[in-house]
């Protein structure tokens, strides 16, 4: 059974991003454990809104297949988050995958659009070798 918070279930329709930072740091771990590079373009993205409408399609599959490998996990658990600039939070997340328990950093904000996005994950490097190992 995971730890943490449900996912929340992406919104329907044409609407990206997520309504809180938490929302998005949610959709974006239920994106990953779901495989679902359509859910993560959606998620993912900068203070011009989702990712999926700023880079070629390829570009864009290719680093979220990478995302998908490095985040690939059994369990996350939202260790806690903390203000950054303009709005700004940053996430720590723990993610679990088999015997391998690693904490790195999401930083999530509010585009645009005033929707929140997950702008950068960083310090998962123990996760480099789980792509197709159990």
């Amino acid at each position: 059974m995971a730890s943490g918070p449900r996912p929340v279930a992406p919104e329907r329709g044409n609407v990206t991003g997520a309504a809180s930072a938490r929302d998005a740091v949610n959709q974006f771990m239920g994106a990953v454990k779901a495989e679902d590079l359509q859910a993560l373009g959606a998620i993912w993205g900068t203070k011009n809104g989702p990712a999926r409408d700023q880079m070629d399609v390829k570009i864009l599959q290719e680093r979220e297949l990478i995302m998908l490998c490095y985040l690939k996990h059994d369990t996350y658990t939202v260790l806690g988050d903390a203000p950054s600039l303009n709005r700004d939070r940053v996430f720590a997340v723990e993610i679990t995958y088999g015997k391998i328990r690693h904490t790195g950093q999401f930083a999530v904000g509010p585009a645009s659009n005033g929707r929140y996005y997950v702008f950068s994950v960083n310090n998962f490097p123990e996760f480099q070798d789980v792509c197709g190992k159990k």
